[in-house]
């Protein structure tokens, strides 16, 4: 019987993959050729892959742009139900869908093309980055790319309150899909964890500057539009923006990227760098740098809101309950900073610099640190560190999210698309820092012979002895080969390129994007000036929350109960940590004490 649903499991998910990829089947007929079909794409050969679909599957090939966009799998294909009540702290991991293997290999497939040289590729997203787009991106589609939490009162229990933020939650990554699907092209990764959004929405919440922490090298990368709208016209909150890793740019790159973030983009209430390398700060003239220039722009930044009446003075009267937060700090009159932004961009190592010593975990993982913490600062201020969140964005391919570590590098399936955008980009030319030989044309047609297709040659230009252009693929042979890297009797390009990746990912290879030199001031304020009521969360038109298929006890007088007794974890969902380790042995012993302590019980009563 096992056997048997298990069969019945992977015919089913076979069958909505194909579904998902438009191979729609034909009723009454099994779908064949399948291994056919995989080998034509897998090789390239387009003419087979249509000749094979229309001929096995009785329909007509879709377009490969609006079919690379559907992911491989979603976080309900996982075994991870959204509408499931989870511990906070267990569930706060980041969760990226799935990439199909047909994406895989078309990316594989152009690794070869030289750099600088037109990608035939038409599933390929180009990188549209820039301070114009920025600004001109209409509020409603900045509004749309991030989930808001729908309304919420203390009268919900728990149970409640999770029904209500999932099923918005849902409603809203259907809604990505649908974006990313009608955009085309591969599609960006974005966190698919509700408990990870969350963790950012008490954060943004209960703090009185949000500051966002960007990489120094990338910073319209690491600045999500739909975050900057949220707090600045849904919570009408300053942001402040820190140019992180200032090591690892120039001086003056630092200077001007603060000017155009600071009057080139709407919502920027003020920019200030740090660096946890020691600098000469005369070298970046007005950008304030360090500790005391942090502290002291997040003060500047909230008596301006405060005299201009956008700061929104209900952050305890609706967050104080929620736990998790030092009320006396709170009750100190000290103002809170919110950090927040992407992971990896260096928020962790911020705080224990800030605060002289190691107070938060830091490693190189897309959301390891779990949950928010509150640290005081000093005796005006205190700062509530929230985990990195991965924003979907339209304009940002995925290659460019792998260099900026937003995608952990055990979820990397071809690194040569992310290489491609490093040796664009590299100050150094990449082979000259790996040290590899210039490939000839006699070395190339060999490794084609030989099976490797690591430069595509469109014409016969080139001499015999003369350099070639680089391409993903031939750097990869070229350091494989140089590294003694082998497999089935060829050069293991794919862990060449992983080698090569690591090392860009840990720093070694310096990268950066130039500032522009000349920026137009930004004249738009996606009504920052307006009516904070017009952009607030209480708008029950945002969400289609129904909450007439809950069924529960009675809540409230359980969660009353919980808040009179302070119980402030159990009244918002958190499970509490039991006895032991949490290991088989360990539960099985509990239930045997239990299970003594109930018979003793028993016994009382039969003697009493």
């Amino acid at each position: 019987l096992k056997c048997w649903l298990l069969q019945g499991l992977l015919l089913a998910g076979c069958h909505r993959g194909a579904l998902q990829r438009g191979m729609v089947r034909s009723k009454g007929k099994a779908i064949k050729g399948g291994a056919a079909l995989a080998k034509a794409i897998k090789t390239g050969n387009v003419r087979a892959a249509q000749s094979s679909s229309s001929r096995e599957l009785n329909t007509t090939c879709l377009d490969f742009k609006a079919a690379a966009a559907v992911s491989e799998f979603t976080i309900e294909d996982r075994g991870v139900d959204v509408k499931k009540k989870a511990p906070t702290k267990a569930a706060c991991k980041t969760v990226f869908a799935g990439e199909s293997w047909i994406n895989v290999e078309h990316r594989i497939r152009v690794a070869a093309v030289p750099v600088g040289a037109q990608i035939k590729d038409e599933a390929f997203v180009a990188e549209a980055l820039s301070l114009a787009g920025f600004a001109s991106m209409p509020k409603s589609v900045a509004r749309r790319l991030m989930p808001r939490r729908p309304p919420w009162s203390f009268d919900f229990s728990s149970g409640r309150l999770h029904h209500r933020e999932a099923q918005a939650f849902k409603q809203w990554l259907d809604d990505m899909r649908e974006l990313f699907a009608d955009r085309g092209g591969y599609p960006p990764a974005f966190e698919q964890n509700l408990q990870v959004w969350r963790q950012l929405w008490r954060v943004l919440e209960r703090c009185d500057v949000a500051v966002m922490v960007v990489d120094a090298r990338h910073p319209l990368l690491h600045l999500p539009p739909a975050l900057v709208y949220h707090v600045a016209c849904t919570l009408k909150k300053p942001l402040l923006v820190v140019l992180n890793k200032l090591d690892t740019v120039p001086a003056q790159d630092a200077v001007q990227w603060a000017e155009c973030l600071r009057n080139g983009l709407p919502g920027i209430a003020g920019v200030t760098g740090y660096s946890k390398e020691d600098l000469r700060h005369e070298a970046f003239g007005p950008l304030g740098i360090g500790r005391s220039a942090l502290i002291k722009e997040a003060h500047r930044v909230h008596s301006e809101a405060l005299e201009r009446g956008d700061h929104d003075s209900t952050r305890l009267a609706k967050t104080e309950v929620e736990g998790d937060v030092d009320t006396g700090a709170v009750e100190a009159g000290r103002i809170m900073l919110g950090l927040v932004g992407h992971p990896n961009v260096g928020k962790s190592s911020l705080v224990n610099h800030i605060m002289g010593g190691k107070v938060v975990s830091v490693k190189a993982t897309p959301g390891h640190t779990k949950t928010l913490q509150t640290l005081v600062l000093d005796e005006r201020t205190c700062l509530c560190d929230s985990p990195g969140v991965v924003f979907p964005r339209l304009e940002v391919p995925r290659e460019v999210q792998i260099v900026g570590m937003l995608i952990p590098l055990a979820q990397v399936r071809e690194p040569f698309s992310a290489l491609r955008w490093v040796m664009e980009h590299a100050r150094t030319p990449l082979h000259e820092l790996l040290g590899l030989k210039p490939a000839t044309l006699q070395q190339v047609l060999e490794l084609r012979d030989s099976g490797v297709e690591a430069l595509t040659l469109d014409d016969d230009t080139f001499e015999e002895d003369s350099p070639l252009p680089w391409s993903p693929m031939l750097l990869c042979v070229q350091f494989a080969m140089q590294r003694g890297m082998a497999k089935s009797g060829g050069p293991d390009t794919l862990r060449a390129g992983m080698e090569i990746l690591e090392r860009v990912l840990d720093g070694r290879v310096p990268y950066s994007v130039p500032p522009p030199t000349e920026f137009k001031r930004c004249d738009t304020d996606w009504g920052l000036r307006g009516n904070p009521q017009d952009e607030s969360d209480g708008d029950e038109s945002d969400y289609q929350v129904d909450d007439n298929d809950y069924q529960s006890e009675e809540e409230n007088a359980e969660a009353r109960a919980k808040m009179d007794k302070g119980d402030l974890v159990g009244f918002f969902g958190e499970d509490r940590l039991g006895p032991g380790s949490g290991s088989i042995q360990s539960r099985r012993r509990q239930g045997k004490k239990m299970k003594q302590l109930a018979e003793a019980e028993k016994d009382e009563a039969v003697l009493g």
